[in-house]
């Protein structure tokens, strides 16, 4: 299994682009520069939460048909993932790049997702092919206000966010086969504001400042192909897909003390990555208990301006856990 994996990641090999606008000359650019280094960094890590590994845990083909339901409620973690400690240090006031810390977290992602059968697909005596279900996936994001200069995010138009799918049974499970799937799921981040602040100026060419990302929107399109086997008590899950990641905002900082000034910009990126994953899952009856653990890799990605510490584009390892009930 392991090696046809790796087959079928590479023939979806990843590829990306990545757009910056520079920001406006002046004594806040490089306080505006960091604020774009952080789209470009903080981007990947935040879809590889949103986007996950199987579009619905613990599913097995698709639903079979009309009357046929499933809910399932998911929390995620990127591992290995970073978050840039901008508040450590003063901004510069000249076009120099600054040098950041890195705090190793878990970068989190939660949500509900929602299969409806839709047709049961082609009968072939022992299985169906070709059996579709829609899914409908919902994310919430807090407002969290942060301490100092810790970072605050306010969603802008909502904390909830709606995404759509669709899921095409490829062989409905039974004795002998696993079920086995296609399936297009577009989850988004809920369109937020990130506001933070550097510390104060600690010697010449440093100033105290603040910077923002506004309207800061990211944007998941997950394409899977998944196996899987229920065995008595417990399934085994296995997937491979390309994951599609789209950001923009626009960015601004500003400095106060000792000198004062403005510097304005916008970031997009575009990002492309492969995605493989596995899972097992253990059937209550009522409800199954489900985990799974999968990589991001592949694609590149400009190197920040700023340095973090660590590549943007480094490989991501996430696990995601959830509960899935079946009507």
């Amino acid at each position: 299994m392991k090696s046809r994996l790796v087959l079928i990641g590479a023939l979806v090999a990843a590829s990306s682009s990545v757009a910056e606008a520079q920001c406006s000359s002046g004594v806040a650019q490089q306080g505006c520069q960091t604020a774009l280094d952080l789209v470009t960094y903080m981007t990947p890590q935040l879809a590889t939460a949103i986007a996950a590994g199987s579009p619905t845990l613990a599913q097995s083909g698709a639903l079979g048909g009309l009357g046929r339901f499933a809910l399932t409620i998911r929390g995620t973690g990127v591992l290995n993932g970073a978050f840039p400690k901008i508040g450590d240090k003063p901004f510069l006031t000249n076009t120099s790049a600054q040098t950041y810390t890195s705090k190793d977290a878990v970068v989190p992602g939660a949500g509900v997702d929602f299969s409806v059968g839709l047709w049961k697909g082609v009968n072939l005596g022992a299985t169906h092919v070709g059996g579709i279900d829609a899914i409908v996936s919902a994310l919430y994001l807090p407002d969290v206000t942060g301490d100092g200069n810790d970072f605050s995010i306010k969603a802008k138009d909502g904390n909830l966010k709606l995404g759509y799918g669709i899921r095409v049974g490829v062989l409905d499970e039974s004795v002998v086969t696993p079920g086995l799937y296609l399936s297009y799921l577009q989850r988004d981040l809920p369109t937020v504001s990130l506001t933070g602040a550097s510390s104060s100026a600690s010697g010449a060419g440093t100033a105290e400042g603040k910077f923002s990302l506004n309207d800061y929107s990211v944007k998941t399109t997950a394409i899977r192909l998944v196996a899987q086997k229920s065995l008595l008590i417990f399934g085994l899950t296995a997937g491979v897909g390309q994951d599609t990641y789209k950001s923009s905002a626009s960015v601004s900082a500003s400095v106060t003390s000792p000198t004062a000034g403005t510097s304005t910009g916008a970031a997009s990126l575009n990002m492309t990555r492969t995605n493989v994953f596995a899972g097992i899952s253990f059937n209550l009856f009522v409800f199954k208990l489900a985990v799974e653990a999968g990589q991001v890799s592949g694609g590149s990605i400009a190197n920040t301006v700023n340095n973090f510490g660590k590549p943007a584009g480094d490989s991501r390892t996430y696990a995601s856990g959830g509960i899935r009930f079946a009507f």
